[in-house]
């Protein structure tokens, strides 16, 4: 059942991704040859008589195209209508700019349905949205020296937050690991805490705006890097419109943040690639999460590979959109192409690279599964 649901999450996120790229070439006019869901031999195909497009749902459902009239830029317009020769104009022949949003549409659109997701996900779980203000402290909780019940937290080293999770997350990433630091009891005594986190939190208590320098918090590991574990529960955030449109916009917010500190991570060594999951480890972690915490959370996950599909796709790496966003920027400055032949190269090799990325992702992902 799960393999299906994974199925048609990726079967949307895909469609979605290419139809960006579909419509928006639609709009500028541009001949489509192909458009195509999954790779691999053909299982539907039509050809519309009246574009000349022809439209294929292939075997592999895990990418898709979307072949335009001179793509490449090697072979020139070409006549309209002929056969299987699309109607409209040559993909090359456009202006740059009008290339670039249609090699952009399809990332926009991931992170639109992204958006989407959320805002299903928000509204089904409307009646347990996290506020940022604390209710109580957990039976271990060391924060608790420094906060204090009723406590809003507003910002968490200088970065604003505006729900639970936004919290959470901030607090887990932006926490520094100290050897010790020195806290105060409640009957005023000195009490030295070994081995924590520490980070700034700024908090609404009593109406003051308050900075709260090195708030102490438990330390953890996850995906083989230390981080602070939140020890407070927060209150229940109103059910109105207005909060509702606030936890979509902040959950929208807290994936493309986690996105950025994730490649930051694995770039900086902070982030093992042992936390890099492809499309057997999403499998894995969406059973795992419907099964602990119900199938309302397989939305959120939707939600959140969607926001990692359009921001990976805007990537600058050869062969995604990023990559060939990268020469159309190359070649508004120096007002003409690089080479096509240069460029088909180049795109060629970075496809291999994430071709063997892929599957070394796969290898690590199933061999996680047995562990």
């Amino acid at each position: 059942m799960i393999i299906l649901v994974v199925i048609i999450i990726f079967g949307i996120l895909i469609s979605v991704h290419e139809l960006g790229h579909f419509l928006t070439a639609r709009i500028f006019g541009v001949g489509i040859h192909e458009f195509s869901i999954g790779f691999g031999p053909k299982l539907l195909s039509k050809i519309s008589s009246k574009s000349g497009t022809r439209y294929t749902l292939r075997l592999i459902p895990v990418g898709g195209y979307v072949s335009m009239l001179d793509e490449d830029g090697l072979s020139g317009n070409q006549p309209s209508n002929a056969g299987n020769t699309p109607a409209g104009k040559s993909y090359a022949s456009l202006h740059v700019a009008k290339r670039m949003l249609i090699i952009v549409a399809g990332g926009i659109f991931n992170l639109i349905t992204g958006v989407i997701f959320f805002a299903i996900f928000v509204f089904i779980i409307r009646n347990s949205l996290g506020s940022t203000v604390i209710y109580d402290f957990t039976d271990d909780a060391v924060s608790s020296y420094v906060l204090k019940q009723n406590d809003k937290i507003l910002e968490v080293n200088g970065k604003k937050v505006g729900i639970s999770s936004d919290a959470v997350f901030r607090i887990a990433w932006e926490a520094v690991k100290t050897p010790s630091v020195e806290v105060t009891g409640e009957n005023g005594e000195k009490i030295v805490l070994e081995n924590v986190c520490v980070v700034d939190l700024t908090v609404l208590r009593d109406g003051e705006v308050l900075l709260l320098e090195d708030v102490p918090f438990s330390s953890g590991e996850s995906d083989g890097f230390s981080m602070a574990e939140a020890d407070f529960i927060v209150y229940r955030d109103a059910t109105d419109v207005k909060n509702i449109f606030k936890h979509i916009f902040y959950q929208t917010k807290l994936s493309v943040d986690q996105v950025w500190a994730a490649l930051g991570g694995i770039f900086t060594g902070r982030v093992g690639f042992e936390s890099v999951s492809g499309p057997i480890g999403v499998t894995n972690a969406i059973n795992q999460t419907a099964n602990t915490a119900g199938y309302r959370f397989v939305i959120y996950f939707a939600a959140l590979i969607a926001v990692n599909v359009g921001i990976f796709n805007l990537l600058p790496i050869p062969a995604l959109d990023g990559g060939k966003l990268v020469f159309l920027i190359i070649e508004a400055i120096r007002g003409k192409p690089v080479n096509p032949e240069i460029e088909a190269r180049i795109h060629s090799v970075g496809m291999l690279l994430l071709l063997f990325l892929a599957v070394i992702v796969a290898i690590q992902d199933t061999l996680g599964i047995f562990r």
